[in-house]
């Protein structure tokens, strides 16, 4: 398992006690060693702590990959086998907390100067890796998992309200807010220099933002060049693995990825895993599809060893409250865009194949296979005369409507006009909350930029909130999860291209569907975007047979904040599996908070 956690003394903490506690509690399953002295412990999940030889006064603990570590050895004047450690002191060393700016990769990571008695704190682009930290008494508590920080406490944490209002209501979460009211999540792209006696404030050290393609003279060379830049992301993940797993949904994304890494690795060592249905689930399926056939297309394309595939029919829990349990253990507790929902596959993979690494295809809905419905919003917005009287010679009657559209979302500042029904539909806040009508609803908010609309959904909490919930259930078995389609030097170039690339004619998802020529057979790379299959093939069998094992639970609602189920079942719904898995979320909900509650002083 990898990670860290750590406790710096910030001025004349309750330490010694504190640590103490720490220590003869957490558990020692590997028996590394932690770095403690009066004012800091330090403690790596992965191996024992040692001292670096060349900066002595540097103590290093993290979770990183480096996909630039030839380049920053070039730079740092290191030998080609110095490891991720030793090439982010050097760079610490050289740059300071300007080292990250220089940085590829999905990392989190604590530094601590013992010279300066000062605490640099970091974390990648996109917020793969996890990192969070607690101000509480005169200490810093911070770690890359909230059951860390938990276990340290001399006290349960206070709940957020806050947070339970929105998840009540299924509205979406700032990136750094968490279950409990003090625990803060280290946004993405942020850092922190921490010393004794002065504030703790983020810093901000990336932003999404365009790169020079002038040396790209057509579409063909666009192409090209995405091409050979998610080829290099998945070789940069490769690095150093020998056992590689990649999911295998059937859509676009995973499918490609899967093609790249049969050409770039040895077959006997790739495995590929997909959610089906079986004669039990199929039944509970409104439309009994799955993506077998896609899964089987790809295989065959591949050439993929058909003993490496291996589908996955149903979960390893014995029931709910087992599942519950295991989210709370792993995630702390409620956690939004939670994926214990993979948590069977990730078992299988390291048990059944030992599998170190495993690919996802996600985030590339959120950015390089967009469908690009909205492309034409630069046009609009930039009042580009040329570019919309071509929208409207490709589109037509359908490029009037979209514009008339565009007007009326600008005016009520969401995209989904009837999205605020459903909403209320799905509602489990008490409308006695004070909450209720505090909360807004930022979910299809309107952005008048195709541009900026990008940047909003690839850097939206929701890419770090999963990533990182895959990555912690992953990391229970050792495996690292990763997401070539999020690395930040492909994203960059989809950020910078010309806006026609993403015109959805004469297919829906452009960009990707013709990057993808030479990578995925025809029918795959042709088909629709919606099959009617899930991702989670048996999502709704999972919904169904949680909804029968809750009848038993009777909810607490400690916090006051829920309406009781009697409420809710006399509420109109969209439909009866969103009903039946609403009520679910009230209940684990809490479940959870039962769990969790602090203690009464």
């Amino acid at each position: 398992m990898k990670g860290f956690f750590g406790i710096l003394n910030l001025n004349n903490g309750n330490f010694q006690e504190v640590t103490n506690k720490y220590l003869n509690t957490k558990s020692l399953k590997n028996g590394n060693t932690s770095l403690l002295t009066d004012q800091i412990l330090l403690e790596d999940f992965a191996q024992p702590i040692s001292k670096n030889n060349k900066f002595p006064d540097l103590q290093y603990v993290g979770w990183c990959r480096l996909d630039n570590i030839e380049e920053l050895q070039l730079q740092l004047q290191l030998s080609d086998d110095v490891k991720e450690k030793e090439v982010i002191v050097a760079a610490y060393q050289k740059w300071g907390k300007d080292c990250v700016k220089h940085f590829i990769g999905d990392f989190s990571f604590a530094i601590w100067d013992e010279m300066k008695k000062s605490l640099f704190l970091a974390k990648d682009q996109m917020g793969i890796r996890p990192l969070f930290y607690m101000e509480e008494d005169e200490l810093l508590y911070f770690g890359t998992t909230i059951p860390s920080i938990k276990a340290a406490l001399l006290k349960k944490p206070a709940l957020n309200e806050n947070y339970i209002a929105k998840e009540l209501r299924n509205y979406p979460q700032e990136v750094e807010d968490t279950f409990f009211k003090n625990i803060k999540r280290l946004k993405p792209a942020h850092s922190i220099v921490i010393s004794p006696g002065e504030k703790i404030e983020e810093i901000r050290y990336w932003e999404l933002n365009t790169v020079d393609l002038s040396y790209c003279k057509n579409n063909e060379d666009y192409y090209a060049l995405l091409r050979k830049t998610l080829e290099t992301a998945i070789k940069s993940r490769i690095r150093g693995k020998k056992n590689v797993g990649c999911q295998l949904s059937g859509g676009m994304d995973s499918s490609a990825i899967a093609v790249l890494l049969s050409r770039l690795m040895d077959k006997k060592q790739l495995h590929t895993y997909s959610f089906v249905l079986d004669e039990t689930t199929r039944a509970y399926s409104d439309n009994g599809i799955d993506e077998q056939g896609t899964q089987e297309e790809i295989i065959n394309y591949a050439n993929l060893i058909r003993e490496n595939h291996h589908p996955i029919t149903g979960f390893h829990y014995k029931d709910v409250f087992e599942e519950i349990h295991k989210h709370n253990e792993v995630m702390g507790g409620v956690a939004n865009s939670d994926c214990i929902w993979q948590d069977s596959l990730y078992k299988i993979a390291a048990e059944q194949n030992q599998i170190e690494v495993i690919f996802s295809g996600f985030p590339g809905d959120e950015g390089i296979s967009q469908n690009g419905n909205n492309y034409f919003y630069d046009y609009l917005n930039d009042f580009n005369i040329k570019g919309l009287f071509q929208f409207l010679l490709d589109f037509r009657r359908g490029a009037i409507l979209k514009t008339v559209h565009y007007y009326k979302a600008k005016k009520v500042k969401t995209t989904a006009f009837d999205f605020s029904e459903i909403q209320e539909k799905r509602n489990l806040l008490n409308p006695k909350s004070s909450f209720y009508k505090e909360l807004k609803d930022i979910s299809f908010a309107f952005n008048p930029s195709f541009k900026n609309w990008q940047k909003q959904q690839i850097c939206r909490a929701h890419t770090s909130l999963r990533t990182e919930s895959e990555g912690a259930y992953a990391n229970q078995y050792n495996i690292e999860t990763v997401y070539p389609l999020a690395d930040i030097r492909l994203l960059e170039i989809m950020y910078s291209l010309p806006t026609e690339l993403f015109k959805p004619k004469p297919y829906s998802r452009a960009l990707f569907r013709n990057l993808a020529i030479g990578i995925l057979p025809e029918k795959v790379r042709l088909q629709p975007k919606r099959s009617g299959a899930k991702t989670l093939a048996f999502a709704d069998y999972w919904i169904f047979t949680k909804a029968e094992e809750l009848k038993i639970y009777n909810i607490k609602n400690h916090t006051g904040l829920m309406i009781s189920e009697e409420e809710y079942l006399q509420k109109e719904a969209e439909n009866e599996l969103m009903k039946m898995k609403r009520l679910n979320n009230l209940k684990e909900m809490d479940y959870l908070i039962s769990l969790n509650l602090p203690d009464i002083s």
